[in-house]
């Protein structure tokens, strides 16, 4: 049988539409010897069509791309043009050279593909690479000149050893015509031919999704390809196409030839094998990674004061840590550890701060002692065995969050190298939800009706929703959209990048598999973190973490040690005013706790310890809040506490006797049942994916050990039901301690430095208009001024002057950074701006710039009306009356002018001296009057353009109220923030109708436009005739009103429901 040697999956994002274990299953079925993997410009689906290899032995896999080739990759316009070209690895050496010929293409020549030249190709060693001309795409099929094709494929030749043509068995007119012109060009240029069907979907029957995938990417490249035959076909299928084509012998000479290239291939395979670490260098005087480490853990000792603690404490410390040491240089872990430990102390040495070790890490003392985390794991009772087990074959995983994460990853690279420091992807799938959106929009549907039957398919598998959802299931009506959607579902529609992740290679990244560019130019690896691991790269979590950019920012501020706002500072960890702020409800923008429902919790909970605060976070989730009541009943009624066996008390005493945490699971088992860390993490795996078989029988074996441990049945049964109705539910300790330090440092700077904590909250959130205006509004509460922005005082973002917090002058709509960081510029070189005439003179700026900037404030005046009409006056240029020393004729002297010549006779002449001086008076008279008309008119012009609506202006400037109190203060206590909403979604808006537009649809009904300003900024309401009937009364320019609506991108809703503000946020109150 033949070999397929042109081969696209769901890879080829919406465009090839089978999962890499569809297309060898068919494959397989068809007896087909090779399967050749061709993705557009990439390899990402090469490690999962790899996995599946001992599932389908008898189909040989080999490695290649759909290659965009171009003349010059230097070149990006709309008019260079870039043609297909298949690249198949002949071997591991053509693998490797395969990954850097796509990197090559992503990193350096993409413009909207990632391009490459035959001569970037031809630089890597050819012999390992067989080079097919591709399909109607190709540069062959796109020349329409036979001797220019004649030359290119004599050239293609001289570069390339193992080239040859395609021919495809399609059965498309244009197809067979370029068919016959290969096979001319064979003859012509005694060139090889295969043949191909340029695989997009497994069988003929998928072809009909696979049309719907391209409908869906609206790519106007694909929409115009033709896909009919792009599926698997036997020997029989590919002679019927291509011998009314080409003739009997000459398809059945290139089907031949298409095993002739697999046989020219090695068997290659993907480096699967156990994560590799990069190698770190050790100072001289240690012979091994391990006692470096050592030395590591016992600097820590001294710096963290454990040798100050009493012998008893210590050998507990030192028995842990021995512990510890054992498990990390049994699994050959250390350097993962020394890496860590460089990175987390370059960012010390270079003011990024790092937070206090989230995760599972914060249950390692080894890292607590080596500076990894903030965390003393024995003092807040976190395990080990959660992080790191014998048994366990992964790499620990240990997430660091810092403030800047580019110049962490940026560290890496230098250290490293650019070919070995790389970041994460991520694969975005479509879900039920997603499916049916893009289908229902593709079939016509009203986007009503498909969003509200979206919004039921929430469950996790296709099957589940029908079964819930039995009413749009069995509705007739929906047949096709969910026939449709279905089979499209969890197939890729995106890529992106992980939060976190960052990969260092121990070798060069095209050993493993090639990289992406990202949206922001970033390095991104081919393969997802799952992949990432079983090719052997090891990946270590380096999360920016917007809380800890404001932490920063507020203490270089107040010039704020670390010390103060330590963990380990036993003063900052029992501070009075932080539990004071947190408890009194106050917690908008600390970390975790600002949003209503956490409110209601620390009202409840009234958290006052680090203890207490990391169980009001782990209690904030859908899972654990029926545990709530009872957490706090028994904080508050300690005789309410209850311990089914005294050896539970120990576990659960610092939680009230309430299971929260996943380690107060792990110690049930390890206590009861006598389990070492390895099997307490079995339980809690197995309690984690909440798979009903695998839970009993765990629980069944548990049941056993507790009884062989010498405890009753009764004990043994009581375990064994709290584990499996609520062991999967519970919460990470180590990561809601983490997350309890850095609330508690947000609260403590709240309270002790409030106008540096809330100049860096506007900071961090200055592109978030809706949460600006929350942070003015709860700033303000702390009695901190916010001022209008000024050319002599601000920067380009909020800055601490005097006391009070400016506006930057990047905040100014309509001005633009380039000018601001001018205005900046000049004022630093040259000193403070003295008035207008002074500003203009040194700084060029637009007239609408510089009335933005008085509108705003930041060109101070007392009367800011009377002052633009000043500036707009004087830029009226108006000549100035000149006399003239002739007299026109007498009849126009009397005609036009009312000047009688007669009347100003001496004797018989004319006295033209007073003539001509009567005519210069009644000239300038004229002149005057025009020229004041003129000024009236200008003036009404500019005016209109410019100076209306002069209660709005500061917020037309700065989407903001700041010398007015914003009237809908109270109203943010109800709403979620714009900015936060997905497009699509529901929303409610309050603020002031600007402006109304109003329109006609084409069948004669009005509609309207209309701008209102809100707290969310200037949003442009869309308000259909029926809602504009409805509500006519109160869509009045100056009405405050709530609107209900659907938002379409960040400045345009679609208004379904309006209601005067006050009534709203009445109604709120009551409820």
């Amino acid at each position: 049988m033949p070999s397929s040697l042109h081969t696209h999956s769901y890879m080829s994002l919406l465009d090839g539409f089978s999962s890499p274990e569809e297309n060898l299953k068919r494959a397989s079925e068809l007896g087909l010897k090779a399967v050749a993997i061709t993705e557009h410009g990439e390899v990402t689906s090469w490690p999962y069509y790899s996995e599946l290899k001992d599932k389908y032995p008898d189909v040989k896999l080999l490695y290649g791309i759909e290659a965009y080739e171009c003349e010059d990759r230097e070149v990006k316009d709309k008019n260079s043009k870039y043609w297909h070209l298949i690249i198949i690895a002949k071997n591991e050496a053509g693998r490797q050279a395969v990954n850097r010929l796509s990197t090559l293409g992503h990193l350096h020549g993409f413009y909207s593909r990632p391009r490459i030249t035959k001569e970037d190709i031809a630089k890597e060693d050819t012999n390992n690479l067989i080079i097919l001309s591709a399909c109607l795409a190709s540069r062959l099929s796109r020349t329409d000149d036979y001797d220019t094709c004649i030359k290119l494929v004599q050239e293609y030749k001289s570069l390339f050893p193992h080239y040859y043509l395609e021919v495809q068995a399609h059965a498309n007119s244009e197809q067979a015509k370029y068919n016959q012109k290969i096979m001319r060009l064979a003859n012509d240029t005694h060139t090889k031919v295969v043949v191909t069907n340029d695989v997009h979907a497994a069988t003929k029957e998928a072809l009909y999704y696979q049309d719907y995938f391209l409908r869906i990417a609206h790519d106007t490249e694909t929409a115009a390809e033709i896909y009919e035959g792009c599926y698997f076909m036997s020997r029989k299928e590919q002679h019927e196409v291509l011998d009314g084509q080409i003739g009997y012998d000459a398809a059945e000479w290139c089907i031949n030839n298409t095993d002739e290239v697999a046989d020219l291939c090695d068997y290659v395979d993907m480096p699967w094998h156990e994560p590799e670490l990069p190698k770190i260098k050790i100072p001289p005087q240690y012979s091994n990674s391990a006692a470096y480490l050592k030395d590591l853990v016992k600097e820590g000792w001294g710096k963290r004061c454990i040798d100050k603690f009493d012998l008893e404490k210590q050998k507990i410390y030192r028995k842990r840590v021995d512990d510890e040491l054992f498990v990390i240089e049994k699994k050959d872990f250390c350097d993962y550890f020394l890496i860590l430990v460089d990175y987390i102390n370059w960012c010390k040495q270079n003011d990024i701060i790092v937070g206090p070790g989230r995760g599972s890490a914060a249950g390692s003392l080894v890292c607590y002692l080596i500076g990894i985390t903030q965390l003393d794991s024995i003092k807040y009772e976190l395990d080990f065995g959660r992080f790191l087990t014998i048994e366990r074959k992964d790499l620990p995983d240990v997430d660091v969050d810092v403030s800047d994460r580019a110049k962490v990853v940026e560290y890496l690279t230098r250290k490293y190298g650019e070919d070995r420091v790389v970041q994460v992807m991520n694969i975005v799938y479509t879900t039920p939800v997603t499916s049916i959106r893009d289908v229902g929009k593709v079939l016509g549907f009203p986007y009503a009706e498909i969003r509200k039957v979206s919004e039921k398919f929430v469950q996790k598998t296709w099957k589940d929703c029908l079964e819930a959802n039995p009413e749009v299931a069995e509705n007739p009506r929906y047949k096709e959209l969910l026939d449709i959607a279905e089979h499209i579902n969890g197939r890729p529609r995106g890529y992106g990048i992980h939060a976190g992740g960052v990969i260092v290679c121990r070798h060069p990244y095209y050993e493993y598999i090639g990289i992406r560019h990202g949206t922001d130019g970033e390095h991104v690896i081919s393969v997802d973190k799952v992949m990432d691991e079983k090719i052997g790269l090891v990946k270590f979590d380096i999360l920016g973490v917007a809380s800890l950019v404001a932490i920063d920012e507020a203490k270089r501020e107040d010039n704020i040690p670390d010390w103060e706002i330590d963990i380990n500072n036993p003063e900052f960890e029992n501070d009075k005013a932080s539990y004071d702020l947190i408890c009194s409800g106050r917690t908008d923008n600390l970390f975790q706790i600002e949003s209503s429902g956490m409110k209601d919790l620390v009202a409840q909970l009234q958290p006052r310890s680090i203890e207490e605060l990391s169980a009001l976070i782990a209690l904030y989730r859908p899972d654990a809040m029926p545990s709530i009541p009872t957490y706090v009943d028994c904080k508050y009624h300690p005789e309410h506490i209850h311990y089914f066996h005294p050896d539970m008390e120990p576990i659960f005493r610092s939680t009230y006797g309430v299971n929260i945490y996943q380690e107060q699971s792990m110690k049930l088992t390890k206590v009861f049942g006598g389990r070492s860390d390895a099997g307490a993490d079995r339980m809690r795996k197995c309690l984690a994916k909440k798979k009903p078989e695998k839970v009993k029988e765990e629980v069944e074996l548990l049941h056993d050990e507790i009884l062989a441990n010498g405890y009753d049945k009764a004990t043994a049964e009581y375990i064994c039901n709290e584990l499996s109705t609520k062991g999967g539910y519970g919460f990470n300790a180590s990561h809601s301690q983490a997350y309890a330090v850095i609330c508690l440092q947000t609260a403590y700077l709240k309270a002790h430095h409030p106008l540096a904590f809330f100049k860096a909250m506007l900071n961090l959130n200055k592109t978030k208009v809706g949460k600006v205006n929350k942070i003015m509004v709860d700033a303000r509460s702390f009695s901190i001024q916010i001022l209008p922005p000024s050319i002599n005082r601000s920067g380009m973002d909020f800055t601490v002057s005097n006391g009070k917090i400016l506006f930057g002058l990047s905040a100014i709509g309509d001005i633009g950074n380039t000018l601001a960081e001018t205005i900046i510029a000049e004022r630093d070189k040259n000193g403070k701006f003295k008035g207008l005439d002074d500003f203009t003179s040194r700084v060029r700026a637009t007239k609408a710039q510089i009335i933005a900037l008085v509108k705003s404030g930041a060109i101070p005046t007392k009367n800011k009306r009377a002052f633009l009409e000043k500036y707009i006056a004087s830029g009226l240029e108006q000549s100035e009356f000149k006399p003239v020393n002739t007299l026109p004729t007498k009849a126009v002297l009397l005609s036009k002018w009312g000047i009688d010549t007669e009347h100003y006779k001496v004797g018989k002449k004319v006295d033209k001296e007073t003539v001509l001086r009567i005519y210069n008076e009644k000239r300038r008279v004229v002149h005057e009057t025009e020229k004041l008309k003129k000024k009236e008119s200008y003036i009404a012009e500019q005016s209109e353009k410019y100076l209306k609506d002069e209660q709005f202006w500061e917020f037309q400037t700065l989407q903001t109220f700041i010398i007015d109190k914003n009237p809908f203060e109270k109203a943010y206590e109800y709403i979620q923030d714009f900015s936060e909403l997905e497009d699509g979604d529901s929303c409610v808006l309050v603020g002031i109708i600007a402006k109304i537009q109003k329109k006609k649809t084409k069948t004669g009904m009005q509609f309207a436009f209309v701008n209102l300003y809100s707290g969310d900024g200037i949003i442009e309401l869309t308000v259909w005739p029926r809602i504009l009937s409805d509500y006519q009364d109160l869509i009045v320019k100056g009405s405050q009103v709530a609107v209900l609506g659907k938002k379409e991108d960040e400045s345009h809703v679609i208004a379904s429901d309006f209601k005067p503000y006050k009534q709203w946020l009445q109604d709120r109150e009551i409820a």
